[in-house]
């Protein structure tokens, strides 16, 4: 979306002072700038870590890796790893891949900082 994400800009700073407790992200394959993220620190992140789009099933540690390029702008302990959206559309045995990916993933970054 390019220059559309630039809206952030003007409406997480409002969140972040708002009483609104948890904010929800899409973040992989999503081409949302992460730094974005910085805007509302904080608050509690629902980073999205799973592509529902695809049927492509991430690995733990593509996962992981989406996590940890948030957490330069979210603290850890307010990282709640997410998918990006509703996997509705997605099989069952697909969906049920990508949630063991993320659960394994967010496994990880929880050994990584002794969580």
């Amino acid at each position: 979306m390019g220059s559309e994400w630039r809206q952030y800009e003007e409406i997480f700073p409002k969140i972040k002072n708002s009483n609104i407790d948890i904010v929800s992200l899409e973040c992989h394959n999503s081409n949302v700038p992460l730094n974005l993220i910085e805007l509302v620190r904080g608050k509690k992140v629902m980073v999205g870590a799973i592509d529902v789009a695809s049927n492509t099933i991430e690995t733990p540690e593509e996962v992981a890796d989406t996590l940890r390029k948030t957490l330069e702008f979210v603290d850890v302990e307010n990282l709640y790893p997410s998918t990006n959206c509703g996997m509705a559309p997605l099989s069952r045995k697909v969906a049920r891949g990508k949630l063991e990916a993320l659960s394994a993933g967010a496994e990880i970054i929880r050994k990584e900082f002794g969580i």
